[in-house]
């Protein structure tokens, strides 16, 4: 398994493949022109499209698809129309297509792009053809907004006020979208924007767009962009909006006295220029209305949470000099939450970022009180990046912590200082390869000062995506950042997934995609291997309505410096070789019913491991939707005492939507290993553009290894924003 020998193998190997896949064609030399029109009557956003204005604009119908066939004729036309006035950007989409095949999974907001009919509309401001922003929704008028970033990072957690209205008929429906300018970022006085359309026909599972973009690509591409035209941007204007919060709760905890308390806070957001934004905040919202899943994790790896807080959701991928999640200099979980995810009261603080066609800068810093075990704490994140040579980039990132009154044991040593300082890049020389790495150093008081970095390689075509991913840590200690494996390490890795497709397949298979990937990890302090393991898929379908079946097979060696205890069974250290077996199918997940399951077995160290997880979804229609989740582990022979083991995670979700703007949410989740249930109820009302209401209830029963670590607890919340624009 040494990768050098790895690369150089599958690279011949590869290499037939490679030379026969130039289906993945070019940016135009000359870019398809939309023309906008101006309005100078008021547009009604109904899905009606009854003004005079949408008989006057240009009709764009050349839509091509995506998935299954590049760039062939779309089953049912598209036609859409470009209008704008002062005040905002209109689009409005007509979606030919029978009423009884439109499908939609539910009407929450940020849906799946997958497995929704959709139209949605990219947006370059800049004209730098790699960042944009999205704007989508369904037949149903639910919306999904994110950023994209280099044209293949999404940032699913952006939100901007914007209108969307839908209507349905028999053999079509129709969208109507308003996209205020201000809620756009562009260069002053522009008169150009690069401008994509795509549409999902979910029942035919068919992906289309306006200009074309290749199949090995995300929709978003903004390379393969047209130009939108014929307008004019507004001049800059006072931009400044006012999201306060208000909240209340009640909580009730095992051996603790009730507490009712409430809060307010809030973030203003001012926009100096259409690329240059400030964002205040006080007393920051901690986004108690969401919980986090809970997971039982039998891997070395440490568990991912996501951000879920407003505040460092906006703009975070400008914060971004990581490659992936693994190592990450910067990571906002780290501010304002402890280590269980609990939250700690901050006090404020401010971001600045700016964006243009050629750079994009970032700033931010924090305040975070004292808490119980935790001191009050500083944060300053500062971070640039650098447009170069068409596609590529080159940046850098500072970040500091100064923690106040670290104690340790009796000691008092006072404050702690955490530093890193890091370089990354992107060289993009073509549309098919690209490499991206990042270098930081850390530098602490109370430890070594330390090294992390990471360089990923890749080549995209229609039939192969071929990548290398590479780690170091020595040492590293990120004081804002997050490191999902605990220990000093070198990781080097090879990736090659197929997609192979021809009509001697069955009509219903749309391609077969067998992949090989392998993973070694080995001590950065003396080379010594630490694990690895190679899952290989040697059988892999993907069906034209959307299900899949794989079978993966996955050797493993696994050495152990240190015993090792998941799921409470110690391990001895030691060397371990085993392979695991796992199948999996998925269903069409935009039928009523739909469900995927998958079966695993094999070894796992010195015992066995049998691991089954089976979802089902049923939703009849799209105003309600009822899941549920089940995973079983079944470990045999484990450990220093041959110890057997069944865990289990259940989860049951339900969602009721009169509308997109008014959700019932209800979550029930319960593992067997700590006998830990939670459950939540949620009401989301969005009475005005991201404006909420949220009621909310919690309730947890943690019984825990150890009688000190049991309790329960039940929690109501109700919770206010209200978004002020000026």
């Amino acid at each position: 398994m040494h990768s050098s020998a790895g690369i150089a193998v599958l690279t011949a190997l590869f290499m037939p493949v490679i030379c026969h896949a130039q289906d993945v064609f070019d940016p135009p030399a000359e870019r398809s022109v939309i023309w906008a029109t101006r309005s100078d009557g008021t547009i009604v956003i109904d899905g009606e499209l009854d003004e005079a204005i949408w008989q006057q604009t240009q009709t764009t119908t050349d839509f091509v698809q995506k998935e299954p066939l590049q760039q062939a004729e779309t089953t049912f036309p598209t036609e859409v129309h470009v209008a704008y006035d002062d005040k905002a950007l209109y689009i409005a989409a007509i979606c030919f297509q029978p009423k009884d095949q439109m499908r939609v999974q539910n009407l929450q907001r940020d849906f799946s792009f997958v497995e929704n009919d959709l139209f949605g509309v990219a947006i370059d401001g800049f004209l730098d053809q790699r960042n944009a922003v999205v704007f989508q929704t369904t037949p149903y008028a639910n919306q999904r907004d994110l950023e994209v970033i280099d044209g293949s990072e999404i940032n699913l957690n952006w939100d901007a006020r914007w209108t969307i209205k839908t209507r349905i008929h028999n053999d079509r429906w129709v969208a109507e979208i308003a996209i205020p300018w201000r809620n756009l970022r562009y260069p002053t006085g522009a008169d150009r924007l690069g401008i994509i359309f795509a549409r999902n026909v979910r029942s035919l599972n068919e992906e289309t767009s306006f200009p074309a973009v290749p199949r090995a690509f995300s929709i978003h591409r903004m390379a393969y962009a047209g130009e939108l035209r014929g307008f004019t941007t507004p001049p800059p204007q006072a931009n400044v909006q006012l999201n306060p919060y208000v909240l209340s709760q009640r909580l009730t905890e095992t051996n603790a006295p009730d507490k009712v308390d409430a809060e307010i806070g809030g973030e203003l957001k001012w926009a100096v220029t259409p690329s240059t934004v400030l964002d205040l905040t006080v007393n920051t919202d901690f986004a108690q209305a969401d919980v986090d899943n809970q997971v039982i994790n039998l891997d070395r790896f440490s568990v991912f949470f996501p951000e879920r807080r407003q505040f460092f959701l906006e703009s975070a991928n400008i914060f971004n000099a990581s490659v992936t999640e693994w190592i990450s200099p910067f990571f906002s979980r780290r501010i304002g939450l402890d280590e269980s995810g609990g939250p700690i009261p901050l006090d404020g603080g401010l971001r600045l970022t700016s964006r243009s066609s050629t750079q994009q800068f970032g700033f931010l810093a924090m305040r975070q009180q004292a808490l119980d075990m935790s001191p009050a704490s500083d944060f300053a994140v500062a971070r640039y990046s650098r447009n170069i040579a068409g596609q590529s980039r080159l940046g850098g990132m500072l970040t500091y912590r100064r923690d106040n009154d670290v104690s340790i044991g009796e000691q008092t040593p006072g404050e702690n200082n955490n530093a890193t300082y890091t370089i990354d890049g992107l060289w993009q020389p073509t549309q098919r390869f690209g490499i991206q790495g990042m270098l930081s150093a850390s530098d602490d008081d109370m430890t070594d000062d330390g090294l992390g970095g990471q360089l990923w390689a890749s080549y995209h075509s229609n039939r192969l995506t071929l990548s290398s991913l590479h780690y170091y840590s020595k040492d590293y200690n990120p004081g804002i950042g997050l490191e999902l494996l605990d220990t000093n390490y070198m990781m080097n890795s090879l990736i090659a997934n197929f997609d192979f497709r021809s009509a001697k397949l069955p009509a219903s298979i749309r391609s077969f995609n067998p992949g090989v990937s392998a993973f070694i990890f080995r001590s950065s302090d003396d080379g010594e291997l630490l694990f690895a393991y190679a899952p290989i898929r040697p059988f892999g379908l993907r069906f034209q309505s959307g299900a899949r079946l794989d079978m993966v097979i996955e050797p493993n060696r696994q050495r152990l410096a240190e015993p090792f205890s998941p799921a409470g069974i110690e391990i001895a250290q030691g060397e371990y070789d085993y392979t695991r077996y796992r199948i999996s199918a998925r269903m069409d997940q935009s039928k009523v019913f739909a469900a995927d399951a998958s079966a695993e077995s094999g070894g796992y160290f010195d015992g066995s491991l049998t691991s089954y997880t089976v979802s089902g979804r049923f939703a009849p229609f799209p105003q309600f939707e009822l899941s549920a989740d089940l995973r079983v582990n079944q470990i045999a022979d484990l450990g220093v005492a041959a110890e057997d083991k069944t865990t289990r995670l259940y989860r049951l979700n339900a969602r009721l939507a009169l509308n997109p703007q008014l959700q019932i949410t209800g979550f029930y989740q319960w593992d067997s290993l700590s006998d830990r249930s939670a459950l939540n109820f949620r009401l989301s009302w969005e009475y005005r553009p991201l404006s909420y209401l949220y009621v909310v209830y919690n309730t947890n029963d943690n019984k825990g290894f150890a009688p000190a670590e049991r309790f329960s607890q039940d929690q109501i919340i109700v919770k206010a924003t209200y978004l002020f624009e000026m």
